[in-house]
């Protein structure tokens, strides 16, 4: 059945208006008493006016198509998302912007439900954003969106409901203001405000070590505490000389196995070879058996190998950033945990012997105890070598340490650590929570009084 327009009506009416009066006219002019004259003069207006109300309802016809285009251009072309759901909650209707933020096109949006697109917030939020109640007054949400392609946006989505001719709720009207690129700052500034908060957990840890120093100055003119004093430096200086005799030590361990151990373990490892050369076809079973033997061999020089590295690395003889990269790769491969390491190094000259010594074991304590304690993914660790000072921070995603875990009687990998570092006068922090991973920043000075006077 064709629907006729209002303009399409009063056209056809005029027509058939004029129609009448050119018959009228026609009767009019065949016969001039066969109708009255005020009656034909009635007819003529009629259709006039007819004619003059068509033309007036066409170019109201012609405006509002207009206002209708200009306002579909506004709708397209809006920076803002403009999105229709019915009462299912399914698309309606939905701009360009819309289908720009969600990565597809208009047309590819309809019918399709908005628990596609919003379905990963909370479920409370998306119900208040579609109530049906007409005398809701809307809400606005910061929410997240999927994507066609799975990425996900942030978008600030007001939500009103949509009233039929019978005033109750039709429908859902979204306008989405797109907040992908701010809630990326937002996280920015977030890291870099983790950042700021290491940075002002080092500078209290130096600011404490100057108190601490200070209380030692004062203490050191009370006559009643020098004796104390004494003990203790000569408790550290054990500590340290204990220190020193175990690295040594582990150095002529290593060195005897690769002198003794390891050079016969290489003249055996020629003889048999030679025994392997010299076996003929005609024995397969025995050159089968020497080549056992053989592999045997590499594999024991290997493990000799692994235990003079364990007892004291070659690379401690190349400075402290070739050892601890050294060690971070041997972590890595052994543990299978992501370890990063990274260096800073200062115009001042590379620690010495000594320091390099301590600070290897204090960061192979460090990686060991995040072995066993910490179940952690990844390890960041970082040396900031300057002139004065050394700083090592050690940071870790594991299982994080409660209040007082650190001063358990058990805890000795932290007692070593922290004794390693007080030998050295040094400071060391400890940041950490349950499931929040930890932080150990320690802070070493290359050069010091407490540090020559031990190292005498």
């Amino acid at each position: 059945m064709k629907t006729w327009s209002v303009e399409s009506l009063c056209l056809t009416v005029a027509a058939i208006v004029l129609v009448l009066a050119s018959l009228v006219g026609l009767i009019a002019v065949s016969d001039a008493h066969a109708l009255p004259r005020w009656l034909f003069s009635l007819v003529i207006a009629l259709s006039g006016a007819a004619l003059v109300a068509s033309l007036r309802i066409r170019a109201l016809a012609i405006a509002r198509n207009h206002a209708q285009s200009r306002y579909r251009h506004f709708i397209d072309t809006a920076h803002e998302g403009v999105w229709t759901l019915d009462g299912a909650a399914r698309t309606t209707f939905a701009n360009a912007r819309v289908a720009q933020m969600f990565g597809a096109t208009p047309g590819t949006l309809l019918g399709r439900p908005m628990h596609e697109f919003l379905g990963d917030n909370p479920p409370r939020d998306l119900a208040e954003m579609t109530s049906a109640d007409a005398a809701h007054v809307g809400c606005t949400h910061d929410l997240s969106y999927r994507r066609v392609d799975g990425s996900i946006g942030w978008a600030i989505v007001s939500g009103r409901p949509m009233l039929g001719d019978d005033g109750m709720a039709a429908g859902t009207l979204l306008m989405l203001t797109d907040i992908t690129g701010r809630k990326a700052a937002e996280l920015e500034l977030a890291a870099v405000q983790i950042g700021l908060e290491v940075r002002i957990r080092m500078r209290t840890a130096e600011l404490e070590r100057s108190n601490a120093r200070l209380r030692i100055e004062v203490a050191e003119r009370q006559m009643a505490e020098n004796a104390l004093a004494e003990s203790f430096r000569e408790l550290r200086q054990l500590s340290s000389h204990l220190e020193t005799i175990k690295e040594d030590e582990r150095k002529r361990i290593a060195k005897g196995i690769h002198d003794e151990l390891g050079q016969n373990l290489m003249a055996l490892k020629i003889d048999v070879e030679m025994l392997h050369a010299r076996a003929s076809l005609r024995h397969p079973l025995l050159k089968r058996k020497v080549g056992d033997v053989l592999d045997t061999i590499d594999l024991t020089i290997r493990s000799v190998r692994a235990i003079m590295n364990d007892l004291h690395p070659s690379t401690l003889e190349l400075g402290l950033p070739a050892a601890a990269e050294w060690l971070v790769q041997q972590f890595g491969k052994r543990s299978g945990i992501a370890t990063s390491l990274t260096v800073v190094e200062g115009d001042g000259p590379l620690p010495d012997s000594h320091h390099t010594d301590v600070i290897f074991r204090i960061i192979q304590e460090c990686l060991l105890n995040i072995l066993r304690h910490a179940k952690a993914t990844r390890v960041e660790i970082g040396l900031d070598i300057g002139i004065e000072y050394l700083t090592i921070t050690i940071v870790d995603n594991g299982v994080g340490m409660g209040p007082g875990d650190a001063a358990k009687v058990a805890s000795f990998g932290l007692r070593g650590i922290r004794e390693r570092v007080d030998v050295f006068g040094g400071q060391m922090v400890i940041d950490s929570r349950p499931g929040g991973g930890t932080t150990l920043a320690m802070m070493i000075p290359l050069e010091s009084e407490a540090a020559a006077a031990l190292e005498d």
